[in-house]
C-alpha cells in the first residue's frame, strides 16, 4: 500500500506542476512590450545561430549563411523592423570594437589568434543579420507576425519551458565501508524559467533506478535500487553551451526492501544545445552526482556517486 500511495502523491504533484506551468505562461504574457528588448532578443538569437553554424564548419560565407536562412527568418520576421535596427546597431558597435579580422590576422603574423576570432565572430553576426534582414523585407511569410514582446527562439529567455531528459550513468555506493558497482537509468520531467537569457532555474519530478552488486555478499548477487527525487537546478548558458549546479532531497527503496530511505543530493552538469525545431530545443551532456542517504530502521547510511550521460528537450509550446 505504501507504494501506491507514493505512486498516487507522484502523480498529483506532477499535475500541480502542469497547472503552474500552464498558468505562469499566461502571466508571463502580460509583460509590457519594449523595443529594446525585442532588439536584445534577436540579439540572441542570432549569437546562438552563428554558433551552430560555426560548430558545423564555416567554410565560404555565402553558403553559411544561406544554410542559416530558415533559422534566421524565422527570428527576424517575428521582430519589429525598429527592433531589427537596433540589433542591427549593436552588432555594428560590437564588430568596430573588435576590429577587422583580416587586419588582425595579417598583424597577427597570419595566425589565428584569439583577437582574429573574436572579430570574425563579430563580422559573422553582423554579416548573418543584414543578410536576413535584406531578405527579411521580401520573404517574410505574411501569416508571421512581428511581435513587440519577441523574447526570442533559441533561448528560453523570461519565459517558462518544459523539459524532458533522460540518460544512462555508472552507480558507485559505499555502505558500511564497502563499495560496490552497478548501473542504470534515470528520467525526469523539469519546469523551467529563464532570466535574461542567459540563467534558468528549474525544478520538478525525477524517478531512476539501476541493479548493482548488494553489498556484503558472498556471491555475485545483484539489488535493483530505485530513486524518486526533486532536483533543483540553477542552469548557466554560455551561447550554445550550458553549466547546471544542482541540490535536492532524494530518497532510496530496493525491490525487496520498499521502505524509504531520505537522502540529500549535490551535482552538476555540462551540456550543448541544438537549434530549436518544430518548437523543441535538443541537448546532450555529461553529469556527476553525489548524494548520502541518511539511515533508517533497515537500511544503514549510504553513499552513491554517480556519473554517466543525460539527453533532453526543451519546450515552451
Amino acid at each position: 500500500m505504501e507504494g501506491a500511495d507514493d505512486v498516487v502523491r507522484a502523480k498529483i504533484l506532477l499535475l500541480g506542476l502542469l497547472l503552474v506551468f500552464a498558468f505562469a505562461r499566461r502571466a508571463a504574457a502580460a509583460e509590457p512590450p519594449e523595443p529594446a528588448y525585442a532588439a536584445r532578443s534577436l540579439v540572441l538569437d542570432i549569437e546562438r545561430i552563428v554558433d551552430d553554424e560555426e560548430s558545423a564548419g564555416w567554410f565560404v560565407d555565402d553558403d553559411a549563411v544561406l544554410s542559416m536562412k530558415r533559422s534566421l527568418l524565422e527570428s527576424v520576421c517575428r521582430t519589429p523592423p525598429a527592433a531589427r535596427e537596433m540589433a542591427l546597431a549593436e552588432l555594428e558597435g560590437a564588430s568596430a570594437r573588435e576590429g577587422s579580422a583580416r587586419s588582425l590576422y595579417e598583424a597577427e603574423g597570419r595566425k589565428v589568434t584569439a583577437l582574429v576570432e573574436r572579430a570574425r565572430v563579430a563580422e559573422r553576426r553582423l554579416l548573418a543579420l543584414r543578410t536576413a534582414m535584406g531578405w527579411a523585407r521580401e520573404q517574410c511569410p505574411i501569416w508571421v507576425e512581428t511581435d513587440t514582446s519577441f523574447r526570442g527562439r533559441q533561448t528560453d529567455r523570461d519565459r517558462f519551458a518544459l523539459h524532458l531528459e533522460s540518460g544512462g550513468n555508472a552507480q558507485i555506493r559505499f555502505t558500511e565501508g564497502t563499495a560496490t558497482i552497478g548501473a542504470g537509468g534515470v528520467g525526469r520531467l523539469l519546469l523551467g524559467h529563464g532570466f535574461g537569457g542567459d540563467l534558468s532555474l528549474l525544478a520538478g519530478l525525477e524517478f531512476g533506478g539501476g541493479a548493482m552488486l548488494r553489498p556484503g555478499a558472498e556471491s555475485t548477487e545483484f539489488v535493483v535500487n530505485y530513486f524518486p527525487a526533486i532536483p533543483v537546478v540553477l542552469r548557466l548558458h554560455d551561447i550554445a553551451w550550458h553549466y547546471d549546479f544542482e541540490l535536492g532531497p532524494v530518497a532510496l527503496f530496493q525491490a525487496d526492501n520498499e521502505r524509504l530511505s531520505y537522502g540529500v543530493r549535490v551535482g552538476g552538469a555540462i551540456g550543448v544545445s541544438g537549434l530549436m525545431t518544430r518548437g523543441v530545443v535538443p541537448w546532450a551532456g555529461a553529469v556527476l552526482m553525489f548524494e548520502h542517504y541518511f539511515p533508517n530502521g533497515r537500511r544503514a547510511a549510504t553513499e552513491f556517486l554517480r556519473g554517466g550521460v543525460r539527453v533532453g528537450i526543451s519546450w515552451d509550446g
